[in-house]
């Protein structure tokens, strides 16, 4: 049976919803900033392609116990970084990394619990499952400077980009949402972490999140005691023009005998859904052995496979000389004995000497150095004089087939250990 209504029940009943949805806005948008934190990094010397200096960003409390504050990794920063946070209407404290996440935009911080507020709430995170799309949704965070605000927006849909799981949402993002939570206006749970947005010179509501499912699962290992970090996999993904498909390109060592070129990845442990390379990899965090449900050209079957060496994303170690530091790549899966260029301060005696960031530095005097011990010891007792280094231009030249060599002379000055922490006087 159909029921039938009067167009004044039916009024009554629209200026009814209407009432109700802006309260319960309000709630999830006070609550938002009862959780939600401002943080400001400063970044002394730096790693990989990050940059010296200082921003600003957001954040949320995710446990309140062990004061556990969750943003992304490039507001917390990779490289060794001062940070500090503060809960609205308090003043900044200091906090600590707890876990910085090299594949996903995701890093931990811990406060001292006894600075947070007694008014602060945590927030409930999604970690089951994805938002439908056209989820309506609030960013909150502290654009440009213009602290504790929300907009509104809707779920696009699950995304990949390069190969990373993402939220794409309509809702608003600008400089200073980066680490604040997106939240399903309607239950307040949090569905995902701000994280990037499309120029707007080019895109219109091209934005961003982590899903809140993968910190979820970091959050999960590291309070087990476990190692959350990405694990080095030999295998390597081709992307193809259709959305959720996953297929093999290469895989290396003991996995070259369980997958093959164009096997399609069809589940992870059971989870049909796991055909973004994130999703996949994470299944591999803290240890153990996965099944992974394949098809090779009409035969479906399943193979089990072992993660294998894990790195730890928290660490950095790098020499600083004249301007610079050295050290190894802060990328997954790169060759440990390769010594990068990662920092060169302006104005420094060794941007003065025409090094450049990005460069290999293969030998210092004829001795080679594979390892930040070996460029200490090269450098030893040779400060205010001048040394001989020869570096690679890692990008090869098709023109010539090959890669270029420079040799530069650098008068070595302030040689220091610069580690995860910063410089170690």
């Amino acid at each position: 049976m159909i029921r039938s209504f009067g167009i004044g029940a039916i009024l009554a009943t629209l200026i009814a919803t209407q009432a109700i949805r802006p309260a319960l806005a309000n709630d999830v948008i006070e609550a938002a900033g009862r959780y939600t934190v401002k943080i400001t990094t400063a970044v002394d010397y730096s790693f990989g392609n990050e940059k010296k200096g200082t921003w600003r960003g957001s954040g949320f409390l995710v446990d309140r116990e062990r004061g556990w504050i969750l943003t992304n990794a490039h507001v917390a920063g990779k490289s060794p970084s001062t940070i500090r946070v503060s809960f609205k209407d308090r003043p900044y404290s200091k906090v600590e990394k707890v876990y910085v996440d090299n594949q996903l935009d995701l890093a931990v911080l811990r406060v001292d619990p006894a600075n947070i507020p007694a008014e602060a709430l945590v927030a409930e995170l999604k970690c089951e499952g994805e938002p439908a799309a056209g989820l309506p949704v609030i960013a909150f965070g502290h654009p440009w400077g213009l602290d504790y605000t929300a907009t509104r927006g809707i779920i696009s849909g699950t995304k990949s980009l390069e190969g990373e799981e993402s939220l794409q949402t309509d809702a608003a993002l600008n400089p200073g949402n980066s680490g604040g939570a997106l939240i399903d206006a309607q239950s307040g749970v949090v569905v995902g972490v701000n994280a990037s947005a499309f120029s707007k010179s080019v895109s219109e509501g091209l934005n961003f999140a982590v899903p809140s499912r993968q910190a979820c699962a970091i959050l999960s290992l590291l309070k087990e005691g476990k190692d959350p970090s990405p694990p080095v996999l030999p295998i390597t993904f081709a992307t193809t023009p259709k959305e959720r498909e996953l297929v093999v390109a290469q895989s290396d060592g003991d996995w070259s005998e369980l997958l093959k070129a164009g096997d399609r990845i069809l589940a992870v442990n059971g989870d049909e859904t796991a055909r973004f390379s994130t999703r996949f990899v994470s299944y591999f965090r803290g240890g153990g052995s996965v099944q992974v449900q394949i098809r090779r050209g009409k035969e479906i079957k399943t193979v089990e496979l072992a993660a294998l060496t894990k790195r730890d994303q928290l660490k950095r170690l790098g020499v600083h000389v004249s301007g610079m530091v050295i050290g190894r790549s802060t990328i997954t899966g790169y060759d440990p004995t390769v010594m990068w260029i990662q920092f060169l301060d302006d104005a420094s005696v060794a941007e003065q000497a025409q090094f450049r960031e990005g460069y290999q530095v293969l030998s210092i005097d004829g001795v080679p150095v594979k390892s930040p011990e070996e460029i200490l010891a090269a450098l030893k007792d040779r400060e205010g004089n001048d040394v001989e280094v020869i570096v690679r231009n890692p990008r090869f030249t098709m023109i010539s087939g090959r890669y270029d060599y420079f040799v530069r002379t650098l008068e070595v000055r302030d040689v220091f250990v610069v580690n995860e922490n910063g410089k170690v006087r």
